[in-house]
């Protein structure tokens, strides 16, 4: 995503999930699966400076981050901002680094030779600077069609994320949703009408869910809530994502420790790279 201009739209939907359960939970929005260790993931895109503090403080947790980044092109686009080759090293020796295409380009209004292009030299790129194979991949803008998807497999990738949240387990390797987005909440720090934005996505499946009123005050109760319920129901996993830019700019860096904090404090959780959920 642009890291100065783009605030990103995060998608809202509710999918039922054919998975071992043993009852369904709250309209399909969970089911309750056999016990086993929850795996707790997180990701991060496009490759900004401030991925140094956030893979440090990830570091620091104990936990686990994949950080979907974009070569030099967007660092000339963008200015300093953005990891330089050195950077992506020091992530990657204790991170998951995944590829985000070249130019951070929406693959769907591009021909579809660029798009191909665009997929397959950005994993090759990553792998060059990292000197780790990468085996996942993230869709621009979370946009992609069939014929993307297609592409993104025969690159040789084991699994695509898109923007998609409310999600705990996925059906498809190349269409793999998130659970929740760190983004300012509920409402966005804009003087429009625009400014409802997030509770206006979330409040439905929120409430289907089983969200007290009282923890949509900010997103850290929010969050904490949502995990519980997750934990509680048994959920494969729990996935995390974002941006660092975000977090530096909205001052997230509290609430995001305080929520790292609150999900040690539950047992039986497994803290992995994306590329364990495939």
């Amino acid at each position: 995503m642009d890291c100065q201009n783009h605030q990103h739209t995060c998608i809202a939907e509710r999918h039922t999930r054919h998975i071992r359960s043993k009852s369904k939970f709250h309209h399909g929005f969970f089911r309750y699966c056999t016990e086993k260790a929850m795996m707790f993931t997180t990701s991060w895109d496009d490759g900004c400076k401030t991925d140094i503090r956030l893979a440090n403080l990830l570091t620091e947790h104990d936990c686990t981050g994949t950080f979907y980044v974009c070569p030099k092109p967007q660092q000339q686009q963008y200015g300093k901002g953005m990891l330089t080759e050195e950077d992506i090293r020091s992530i990657a020796k204790h991170h998951e680094v995944g590829a985000h295409t070249l130019k951070h380009v929406h693959l769907t209004q591009i021909s579809q030779e660029h798009a191909r292009e665009e997929i397959t030299r950005s994993k090759q790129w990553v792998e060059d600077v990292s000197g780790k194979p990468c085996t996942m991949f993230c869709y621009p803008y979370g946009e992609y069609d069939e014929q993307v998807r297609t592409f993104v497999k025969q690159a040789g990738f084991y699994g695509a994320r898109t923007t998609q949240v409310m999600q705990f387990t996925h059906n498809d390797p190349f269409a793999l949703p998130t659970s929740l987005h760190l983004y300012p909440f509920p409402f966005r720090p804009v003087l429009n009408r625009r400014c409802l934005g997030p509770i206006q996505r979330l409040f439905a499946p929120l409430h289907a869910i089983g969200i007290p009123l009282t923890s949509l005050r900010s997103w850290l109760p929010m969050a904490k809530a949502l995990f519980k319920k997750a934990y509680e129901s048994h959920q494969p996993w729990f996935h995390l994502w974002g941006h660092s830019w975000e977090i530096a700019r909205h001052g997230l860096w509290k609430p995001l420790t305080q929520f790292l904090r609150f999900v040690h404090t539950h047992d039986n959780v497994q803290y992995v790279p994306h590329s364990s959920l495939v």
